[in-house]
């Protein structure tokens, strides 16, 4: 996985934030996996450890192809994310703006087992 050259920010007001329904892909007791909206790139929203921040996500860029997988569940869940461009951490779902830090990988620990699809 390519490692971003900077930290990203993302200009997105809470009213465009997927919180529920049919933008977000897994929900419990809030979203737990979802696309964050308003850029061209497929960035995957997916819940982390709480001690990692106020409300934190890793973030990952997909491809098309990725993006799809997703969608269709067509990929095991691992794999998709392993096969992403890109990778942050963003620590605070409700700030403004959203700062995502640069990571090298997913982490490891963080990882769904092989072969576990998502399931909707």
């Amino acid at each position: 996985m390519p490692h971003p050259s900077s930290p990203l920010t993302i200009e997105l007001p809470l009213a465009l934030r997927p919180f529920g329904g049919d933008d977000v892909l897994a929900y419990y007791d809030g979203p737990l996996l979802f696309f964050l909206p308003g850029t061209e790139r497929h960035l995957l929203a997916v819940a982390a450890e709480e001690s990692l921040g106020r409300w934190p996500f890793y973030v990952v860029e997909l491809d098309e192809a990725g993006r799809q997988a997703i969608l269709a569940d067509s990929r095991p869940f691992r794999d998709i994310l392993l096969s992403a461009r890109a990778c942050w951490l963003m620590r605070d779902y409700d700030a403004q703006p959203l700062a995502l830090e640069p990571l090298d990988a997913f982490p490891s620990d963080s990882l769904p087992a092989p072969g576990v699809h998502l399931t909707r």
